[in-house]
């Protein structure tokens, strides 16, 4: 009864010491354990086998130092006790108990199974002190090894329960079992329930965050153009410096946008910061208008935050409204994989059909018009386009395909078709607009001439619109049924009405562009289904005559006009002759300069000569040039018309010979055409004669 009490003691003891220190947060690689122990001594030491040893009691107090939390071992030092009963020693009876005193040092081992188990296993050795009664006593050397299970209650104290095996040399072998206590020494730094810190004052907070809708077409424009705005408020009493404001929604943007740095807010005082967003290729994959979570964070001061969510509504990739114009030119996409596909394909097609004197820009609308008919597109009107009604609200979203949507619906109504030609164009390398008008929207193409070049072709300058000197053409995109020239004259009209009273409004796409930069369809590995190159050709063919029957009746008409009532001159059927050759109409060109040539005209000789060439009768072309230069010997021009002649023919010495007349002449002239020396073998170069190249009289 009396061993009993001991243990109970010891151990109350030993846990009501470690309850007090509370529990922390944080422990020191030292630990130590107050262990009561029982010792059943099993194998004799130097005594004779009549002797025996009873069972001891006693105690220990252990140390042990870890290593590091990555390793399992830990130093261990104990010092500890025990007493027991004392049986006959050499025949006398002795009734007493044995006390023994010991100091061990070693290794142990440490595996945790989980947050509460643990296994342990240890061994050590070390010395002792052993007596009877009063009498004196001897030393001995002690050996331990051993194992057990820990149970960790908190992070500073549990309980411990092991088994040894324990030789104390001279005396005895025996089984020990100890249950003891175990405290991890807390850091003195650690920080306990009661002894939280008070939190560092945080003066500034996000009073409002106002934010409009994402519309992801405008993904770009949201980088320097402002999509909300948040008001901080300094609630300190001190000014607060260098306040960096951020923006986020995770979904669609890489990392949070710095919107501003507000150098200082005063204590007391509120400021309105703009909110920017960089959105990735993500936002586009938006199909249907979604709410998101934006955050706004604050960094300042030395690590302090503060942030605040709010909700936004993002549109679906097509959305946009009608309050600026120029929004459509986000939608021109002339990287687009099916447009540049048909862009060039339709002028492939037509390459070889194009005339050499009517502007090259209107030849490719014309074709690309052409072509998209051909395609299959019909035209279908939007009734729900703000600018369709009266005091219609143009702020409404509204929705418009992109030149991809719209080729594959083989559909749309004025702005999508808009879109899909300036989309076309511009892969082309054309420049264009967007023109509004009441009600309508369509497009225009820079014709690549000034008002005083289109005026000096005759052109008519009511049929075109002129900005800056330069001269566009309009086309009245969703006439599906008209050819170009039809689209056109439609459009110009529309353009003259609205330009009558101010209501019409002119958008060059690049110039949209640096406000609202494009957006394109990311590619999907679908390809367009292209209008074979005979169907093009066929429909652009009739179109083109008739596009050059009406630039050539134009001038032909200022030209007898600036005649003076002398078209029959000799001089007057040159002219003549030159325009229609340049336009491709041979026929005609010949007749007129045979006359002249018969009312005596020298120019129209040489003008003849280039006729043929052009009609691809080289031989006949040499001869007319010959016989001019024999008329005018000191013209190198007349000399280089009969190199180009001789290389078509692949006469290198003739050729050699003419350019030798013309470099005598007109050095710098003839330098321009040293390369048909070159190629006057093959004629590959010299044959690609066109009516612009040829020098005319």
């Amino acid at each position: 009864m009396r061993r009993a009490c001991v243990v109970i003691l010891v151990l109350a003891a030993g846990a009501g010491i470690l309850w007090g220190q509370g529990r922390a947060s944080t422990v020191t690689p030292w630990s130590f354990t107050v262990s009561p122990s029982l010792t059943l001594p099993l194998v004799m030491g130097d005594f004779s086998s009549e002797q025996y040893f009873d069972t001891a009691y006693g105690g220990s107090l252990a140390v042990e130092y870890s290593l590091g939390p990555s390793s399992p071992l830990s130093i261990t030092a104990a010092a500890g006790g025990s007493a027991g009963g004392f049986l006959p020693v050499d025949g006398i009876t002795v009734s007493g108990t044995l006390g023994e005193l010991e100091v061990l040092a070693g290794l142990a081992a440490l595996w945790r199974a989980s947050p509460l188990l643990a296994f342990r296993a240890f061994a050590d050795g070390g010395a002792g002190y052993s007596w009877i009664l009063s009498s004196s006593g001897g030393a001995y050397g002690v050996v331990r090894a051993g194992g057990g299970v820990q149970l960790s209650f908190t992070d500073s104290w549990g309980l411990s329960l092991d088994a040894a095996w324990t030789q104390k040399f001279s005396l005895y072998g025996g089984l020990s079992v100890g249950l003891g206590t175990v405290y991890r020494l807390q850091d003195a730094r650690a920080v306990t329930p009661t002894q939280v810190p008070a939190e560092r004052p945080r003066p500034l907070s996000i009073t409002a965050v106002e934010s409009g809708s994402v519309f992801p077409l405008f993904r770009s424009y949201y980088d320097t153009h402002q999509l909300g705005t948040v008001t901080i408020a300094n609630k300190g009493s001190a000014a607060v410096e260098s306040v960096h404001v951020g923006f986020l929604i995770r979904q669609y943007m890489d990392g949070a946008k710095e919107c501003a740095v507000v150098p200082r807010i005063e204590p007391g005082a509120s400021v309105q910061v703009p909110l920017y967003a960089l959105f990735n290729d993500k936002i586009l994959d938006v199909t249907e208008g979604t709410k998101v979570i934006a955050e706004v964070t604050l960094e300042y001061g030395e690590g302090l935050t503060a942030s605040k969510t709010t909700s936004i509504l993002v549109y679906d990739r097509n959305a946009m409204t009608w309050d600026d114009d120029r929004h459509a030119a986000a939608f021109v996409s002339s990287k687009d994989p099916w447009v540049r596909d048909l862009s060039g394909n339709f002028l492939a097609d037509v390459k070889d059909a194009l005339n050499p004197e009517l502007p090259r820009n209107l030849q490719v609308a014309a074709a690309v018009h052409e072509g998209l008919r051909a395609f299959g597109m019909s035209y279908v009107m939007s009734p729900n386009r703000p600018f369709l009604k009266e005091g219609g609200d143009l702020s409404v979203v509204d929705t418009l395909n992109f030149p991809r949507q719209t080729l594959g619906y083989r559909a749309g109504d004025c702005a999508d078709f808009s879109v899909l030609y300036a989309s076309c164009l511009e892969a082309a390398g054309i420049e264009t607009a967007f023109i509004t008008v009441p009600g309508h929207i369509l497009m225009a193409f820079d014709l690549g001439l000034t008002a005083a070049q289109a005026r000096a072709r005759a052109m008519d300058l009511t049929q075109l619109v002129i900005v800056d000197d330069r001269a566009w053409i309009p086309l009245e995109t969703t006439m599906r049924d008209a050819d170009t020239l039809g689209i056109w004259r439609k459009a110009a009209e529309e353009w003259r009405e609205a330009s009558a009273d101010g209501s019409e409004a002119f958008y060059p796409v690049h110039e949209a562009w640096q406000t609202f930069p494009p957006v394109g369809l990311p590619a999907d590995g679908t390809n367009v289904t292209v209008p074979s190159a005979a169907t093009v050709r066929s429909a652009f063919t009739p179109v083109l005559a008739r596009l050059v029957d009406v630039e050539l009746n134009a001038r032909l008409a200022a030209q007898g006009k600036a005649q003076a009532g002398e078209p029959k001159s000799a001089a007057a059927l040159n002219e003549r002759g030159v325009l229609l050759a340049k336009y491709g109409r041979f026929t005609e060109a010949e007749s007129a300069l045979k006359q002249a040539v018969t009312g005596g005209s020298q120019p129209a000789v040489i003008n003849l000569g280039n006729v043929a060439l052009l009609r691809g009768d080289a031989a006949a072309a040499y001869e007319l040039f010959q016989q001019a230069s024999r008329k005018n010997p000191k013209d190198a021009r007349v000399f280089i018309s009969m190199a180009r002649a001789a290389a078509q023919l692949g006469r290198t010495a003739d050729v050699q010979s003419a350019l030798q007349s013309a470099n005598t002449l007109n050095p710098e002239l003839a330098a321009q055409y040293a390369s048909l020396s070159e190629t006057s073998g093959s004629g590959t170069r010299a044959a690609e004669a066109s009516a612009v190249d040829v020098i005319w009289y």
